[in-house]
C-alpha cells in the first residue's frame, strides 16, 4: 500500500468515526422500557436523520407477515427476520450503520445484542421500533388492500397516522 493509499483509508476510518459521533444514540430507550446493557438506541428522527446522511441502513427483522402489512418506505432497507437472523447475520454488511428495528423495540433490542457479539460495531436499536417511527409520521408503506378497504395500519393515532390508512 503506497503512502497515498494509507491517508485515504485513515482519512476514511476519521470519516467514520465522526459519523458515529454525530449520530444522536443513547444507552437508555426512552419510548420502551426493555434493553440490554451494550445496545445503543436511536430515535426514529435522528435515524431518519442517520440515513439520510450517514450510510445508515434499516435491518427489519420482523416476520414477512408484518413485513407485508406496513414497512418502512425507505430503500435502505435489509430484511432480515428475528427467526432466521443467527443463521444469516454474515450478509449484513458490517462498514455501515445498522438501525435494527422491529414492531416496539423488543426483538430488535435482542438482535442489536447479537450483532455486537458477532463484531457488528454499528449496530442500533430503533428506539420504540416501526410503532414509533409511526407515530413520529415518518414513511412507512401500507399493504394497498388495507388503504382500499378503509381500514387502518393498528396504530392508534387520534389525529390520524400519516400512512394513508384511515386512522
Amino acid at each position: 500500500m503506497t503512502e497515498v493509499q494509507i491517508k485515504l483509508l485513515g482519512a476514511f476510518f476519521v470519516t467514520l468515526q465522526k459519523k458515529r459521533i454525530t449520530m444522536k444514540t443513547t444507552e437508555t430507550p426512552k419510548q420502551q422500557s426493555f434493553t440490554l446493557p451494550g445496545v445503543l438506541h436511536i430515535e426514529p428522527f435522528s435515524a431518519a436523520d442517520a440515513i439520510a446522511n450517514y450510510n445508515a441502513a434499516i435491518v427489519d427483522v420482523r416476520e414477512s407477515e408484518e413485513v407485508d402489512i406496513i414497512k418502512f418506505d425507505t430503500t435502505e432497507l435489509i430484511h432480515l427476520p428475528l427467526s432466521v437472523i443467527v443463521d444469516r447475520f454474515n450478509e449484513l454488511p458490517k462498514d455501515r450503520p445498522l438501525i435494527v428495528a422491529c414492531s416496539n423495540g423488543v426483538r430488535s433490542v435482542k438482535a442489536v445484542n447479537l450483532l455486537n457479539y458477532q463484531g457488528f460495531a454499528q449496530a442500533i436499536n430503533l428506539d420504540g421500533g416501526i410503532n414509533q417511527w409511526h407515530r413520529d409520521g415518518l414513511p412507512l408503506i401500507l399493504r394497498q388492500d388495507l388503504l382500499d378497504s378503509g381500514q387502518n395500519c393498528g396504530t392508534s393515532k387520534s389525529s390520524g397516522c400519516g400512512c394513508g390508512c384511515s386512522c
